[in-house]
């Protein structure tokens, strides 16, 4: 009996690092090493532009004004 609950347990776990394996690599950014559009480049960059302007609402802000 103990050694069932025992080989139910290592099982248990290799199933659970199987199942944790394959999520992360569903999740993992499929974009990654891949170059940038030029029109990515640009957005990013007036972005960052309006960011030091003070013209940047940070998500919380956005929360807040529409309380969600």
């Amino acid at each position: 009996m103990a050694k069932t609950l025992l080989q139910n347990k290592k099982i248990n776990e290799i199933i659970r690092q199987q199942v944790i394996g394959v999520m992360r690599e569903m999740l993992t950014d499929p974009d990654f090493g891949l170059e940038l559009r030029p029109e990515f480049i640009k957005r990013l960059k007036k972005s960052i532009k309006s960011k030091k302007a003070g013209k940047f609402v940070s998500l919380d802000g956005v929360l807040k004004k529409y309380q969600l």
